[in-house]
C-alpha cells in the first residue's frame, strides 16, 4: 500500500498537481487497494485538523497578516534602522534583524518575506542595493521565522511527535539567533566588499525615540515568547493574545488601522488557513497509512542493522530531508516524515526537541530553493527579478543556515540547554 501511496504521489508532483491534490489522490487510491473503507479517509483527515492546538495556526496567520497592516513591521524597521542602519551595509543589517523581531510575532517565512520584503526591497534598491541582492537577504532572513517563536511549523511538528509546542518554542530560539547573527556578519563583509552604502549614525535621543514608536510592537514576541516558554497559556491561548493584541495597536494607539479593514483581513487569512489545513489534513492520512505499514519501525530496524555509526544516519537523513525540501514545502513534509523519523533518530540519541529543530531549519532551506521555494517565488515578485539569479544571491546567506543546521545536529546544548532550564527535560 505504501509503495503505491508513495509512487503515485510523486508521479502526480512530477507532473505538477498541487501538493494537497497530490496527497490526498494517492491516498484515497492506495485506501482504495487496501481492506480499510474509503470512509476512513474522511474520518482521518477530520481528526488530523480536530485539534485544540491547532487553533494556533490560524490565529498566527491573522496576526503575521494583522502586523504587516497595523504599522508594527514599519516601526520595527525604523527600530533597526537605528540600531545598526550605520554599520557598511546597513539596510541588509536592518533586514535580518527586522525579520528576527517580525518572526517573532509571525511564526511564519512566507508572511516575513511579504511583509519585510514589501517594505525593506524597494527601499534597498533606491538606495543603491542591486535587487538581486536586497531580495536575496529578504528570502533568507525570513527563514527565521519558523525557528523564533512562534511557529506554525514547530505547532504542526508538536501535534505529529507528541512534543511540547512550549519547549520546541523554546528550542528554536537560540539556533533562531545564530542564524540572524551570522547572516549579518555575512551581509557586512558583501556589502564592505561591494562598497554598499550605510545610514547616518542614530543619535541616542534617535535610538530612544524609534525604541519608544517600536516598544509596543517589541512586547508581543514578549508575550508569545513568555506565556508559552513558561508555560502560562498554550500556543493557540498565547495566539489569541497575539491576534487581539496587535488590533488594539493598530486600531487605538498607532491609528493606522480601521476595524473597517479587518473582514478582509480575515477572510484573506482564512484562505491562506484553509490552504493549509488542506494540506494537514490529506498529509495525516499519508502518515496514518505509513505508521500502519510499519515503515517507521522498518527503518529504525534498517539503520540499525546496516548502519552502526550514528554521525553517518542523521548525515543522510539530512541529505534527505533537503531534497524533500526542495520538492515539497515545510507543513507536509513535516507531517509525512516527522513520524517516521522521529524513532529512527531517538535511536541514535537524538531529542524530540532537538530533531524538531533539525526538520525545522533543514525543510525551512527549502522555503529558499527552486523549483517550489515559497519565499523565492515571492521575492522574486517584490524585487521584479529572475528566481535563479535571486537564488545565487540568495546562498552566502542559506549558508548560514546550513551552519546553524550543522551545529544543531552536532552540539546538542544549542537546542536543549534552554528547555532544560526551564523543566521540560529532566
Amino acid at each position: 500500500m505504501t509503495a503505491i501511496l508513495m509512487g503515485l504521489f510523486f508521479l502526480l508532483i512530477i507532473m505538477g498537481a498541487p501538493i494537497a491534490f497530490a496527497l490526498g489522490t494517492a491516498a484515497i487510491v492506495a485506501i482504495f487497494n487496501s481492506d480499510f473503507q474509503m470512509v476512513t479517509f474522511t474520518h482521518k483527515m477530520v481528526n488530523g485538523v480536530n485539534s485544540f492546538s491547532m487553533i494556533a495556526v490560524p490565529l498566527y496567520i491573522i496576526a503575521g497578516n494583522l502586523c504587516g497592516e497595523t504599522g508594527l513591521a514599519k516601526r520595527l524597521v525604523r527600530f533597526s534602522t537605528a540600531l545598526v542602519g550605520h554599520i557598511p551595509g546597513g539596510s541588509g543589517l536592518v533586514n535580518v534583524l527586522a525579520s528576527m523581531f517580525f518572526g517573532g510575532i509571525s511564526g511564519s517565512a512566507v508572511a516575513d518575506t511579504a511583509a519585510i520584503g514589501g517594505l525593506m526591497i524597494p527601499s534597498m534598491v533606491e538606495e543603491g542595493y542591486d535587487a538581486e541582492y536586497a531580495a536575496g537577504i529578504t528570502v533568507a532572513s525570513s527563514t527565521i521565522g519558523v525557528l523564533i517563536p512562534p511557529s506554525i511549523p514547530q505547532c504542526i511538528y508538536g501535534l505529529c511527535a507528541g512534543v511540547s509546542i512550549g519547549a520546541l518554542f523554546i528550542g528554536g530560539l537560540l539556533p533562531g539567533i545564530m542564524v540572524g547573527v551570522t547572516q549579518m556578519i555575512v551581509a557586512y563583509f558583501i556589502s564592505k566588499k561591494r562598497g554598499y552604502p550605510c545610514s547616518p549614525r542614530a543619535s541616542f535621543r534617535e535610538i530612544c525615540v524609534a525604541f519608544k514608536e517600536s516598544c509596543l510592537a517589541l512586547v508581543l514576541p514578549l508575550i508569545i515568547l513568555l506565556g508559552c516558554g513558561l508555560g502560562i497559556a498554550t500556543a493557540s491561548e498565547v495566539g489569541v493574545v497575539a491576534v487581539l493584541y496587535a488590533l488594539f495597536l493598530g486600531v487605538f494607539i498607532y491609528k493606522e488601522y480601521k476595524i473597517s479593514q479587518l473582514p478582509k483581513l480575515l477572510i484573506r487569512s482564512a484562505v491562506t488557513t484553509s490552504v493549509a489545513l488542506l494540506i494537514v489534513g490529506v498529509a495525516t492520512v499519508v502518515a496514518w497509512i505509513i505508521n500502519m505499514e510499519q515503515i517507521p519501525a522498518l527503518l529504525v530496524h534498517f539503520f540499525s542493522e546496516t548502519l552502526d555509526n550514528g554521525i553517518l544516519v542523521i548525515l543522510l537523513i539530512n541529505l534527505f530531508l533537503f531534497l524533500v525540501g526542495c520538492v515539497m514545502d515545510l507543513v507536509p513534509a513535516m507531517i509525512l516524515f516527522a513520524p517516521i523519523l522521529l524513532p529512527v533518530v531517538q535511536a541514535y540519541g537524538i531529542d524530540p526537541i532537538q530533531f524538531g529543530c533539525i526538520l525545522t531549519i533543514n525543510l525551512g532551506i527549502g522555503l529558499t530553493t527552486p523549483p517550489v521555494g515559497n519565499c523565492l517565488f515571492i521575492g522574486s515578485g517584490i524585487a521584479k527579478v529572475d528566481i535563479f539569479r535571486l537564488f545565487r544571491a540568495a546562498l552566502p546567506f542559506v549558508a548560514c543556515n546550513a551552519l546553524t543546521l550543522v551545529v544543531t545536529c552536532a552540539w546538542k546544548p544549542l537546542t536543549m540547554f534552554l528547555p532544560s532550564l526551564l523543566g521540560y527535560v529532566k
